[in-house]
């Protein structure tokens, strides 16, 4: 393991992090804010420490895939440890692990909080910290840093493999850069987009843009303590959409610009996306019509809700913990599935469920036809039989984590629906779950012991297992 070189690259990621805190320096001068003390200490001490390790000079700048695991792996937990300071200077938090909690959950895009009220009471330029961090986390800051960074092809890839949530990890162009490129500006992109028309719906440039932030990263976090319930039709669906537009593979936008339309309409994974979303809303709205006076309303409180669960963003527009236990439980099985393979959205992943579904479909099939030879297709095209395997493998994983995590965060004696959903929100970074975590409720409650193995599974969780446990 070159370890000189693994520092080197934390320290240009820690200066690329002190620099995005300035941002939040500018907002917290535009608005007036008594934080801005706060944030520059932080911004400093960030610096400071990526500036240490960047004087380590590695002698070999050989760079393969288990420098490329730790890298991504010891970055997303410095950047939760630091990126807390603005927290705890700003007197948002008077415990760090609050403060921590706070951060990966950002940075992860999982959105569950420890704060139960007072959110709008934050200072701007914190306030904006803490939907920024979602942004950056959401696309991934080393896909970032891969686009900014002059890094050679084999160190692109590495990095990209280790970071970019799916079953494999294909380049859109020739060179990994331009592919980290190509999806940060579609990214950035569709947020001012969306920020534009929330703006249009009456929202200020501070609301809006936070808002934005948040919903780019599926993460969940807002300015207001109720959140989205109370807020007009209008910025519900606008939301609504945007949230399942960023729970897409962004490749798919890629080829929309390409013209490649049949690329398109022909990919099966979103094909099921929108036909899970479909039968979900559908059935949820039924099931929950008695309590919105009619399917018509209960159609708008169910899309916006599936849409949120699904790409695991974790806004809400209702109090889901008083839905019919149909409901409860869908939502549940939505938490599972999460969005897209290449999408900023949390979860197994749509085409991983796709692999494992199909698999067990032809292993049926050959206990029928002990002769058939069949293999697992996807978009018409032979899926080799390592990414079946390795489907298979992180699922086991994650199973495994979800159990382990759950029993030990059993240890606070709070119910079993609790203990459960509050596991597999952070696993799948999804944010709310039900009974004491529901979208209503906090993660204030746990012990520190359960909220450190609760940050574990979120970090698990957005670098698909592997990265951490290497």
């Amino acid at each position: 393991m070159n370890f000189r070189l693994v520092l080197n690259m934390l320290g240009k990621i820690l200066l690329i992090m002190a620099a995005l805190m300035l941002l939040p320096a500018v907002v917290s001068v535009c608005s007036g804010g008594t934080d801005l003390l706060a944030i520059l200490a932080s911004a400093a001490i960030t610096a400071a420490v990526g500036g240490g390790m960047l004087l380590l000079k590695p002698k070999d700048t050989t760079f393969f895939a288990k420098e490329g695991f730790v890298v991504v792996a010891l970055a997303w937990v410095v950047m939760s440890l630091l990126g807390a300071l603005p927290f705890m200077f700003g007197g948002v938090f008077t415990n760090y692990m609050d403060a921590v909690f706070e951060t990966a959950s950002g940075f992860t895009t999982t959105g569950a909080t420890v704060l139960s009220g007072g959110i709008s009471a934050i200072p701007h330029g914190i306030g904006f910290w803490r939907c920024f961090i979602i942004f950056i986390g959401g696309m991934g800051v080393l896909v970032f840093v891969m686009a900014v960074l002059p890094l050679s092809k084999e160190r692109s890839m590495y990095l990209m493999r280790a970071e970019v949530p799916g079953p494999s990890v294909g380049k859109l162009v020739a060179k990994a850069k331009d592919t980290a490129l190509i999806l940060y500006s579609i990214y950035f992109a569709l947020m001012v987009l969306m920020a534009v028309m929330l703006l249009f719906g009456g929202m200020n440039v501070y609301e809006a843009f936070t808002t934005a932030l948040s919903t780019a990263g599926t993460g969940g976090f807002m300015v207001y303590d109720a959140g989205f319930i109370g807020l007009s039709p209008y910025l519900q669906t606008v939301t609504t959409v945007f949230m399942l537009l960023f729970a897409v593979n962004f490749n798919l936008y890629y080829y929309i610009l390409m013209r490649r339309i049949g690329d398109v309409t022909h990919n099966e994974e979103l094909r099921w996306f929108l036909g899970v979303i479909a039968f979900s809303v559908i059935t949820i709205a039924f099931d929950i019509r008695n309590l919105y006076g009619g399917v018509g309303h209960a159609l708008r409180y169910s899309f916006f809700q599936v849409t949120s669960i699904i790409s695991t963003t974790g806004f809400a527009t209702a109090d889901f913990n008083l839905w019919p236990e149909y409901s409860k439980f869908l939502l549940v099985l939505l938490m599972f599935v999460g969005g897209c393979a290449g999408s900023t959205a949390g979860g197994l992943k749509l085409s991983r469920v796709m692999l494992l579904f199909k698999s067990c479909t032809i292993e049926v099939k050959k206990m029928l036809r002990p002769r058939c030879v069949e293999n697992v297709r996807l978009d018409g095209k032979p899926v080799d039989g390592q990414t079946v395997y390795n489907a298979l493998t992180y699922f086991t994983f994650y199973i495994i984590i979800l159990l382990i995590a759950g029993l030990i965060v059993s240890l606070d004696g709070l119910d079993f629906t609790t203990n459960f959903t509050a596991a597999l929100s952070c696993l799948s970074n999804v944010g709310p779950g039900l009974s004491l975590v529901g979208p209503t409720g906090s993660f204030a409650i746990f012990s520190p012991l359960s909220k450190i193995v609760l940050m574990i599974c979120m970090l698990l969780g957005r670098l698909e297992i592997f990265p951490m446990l290497v």
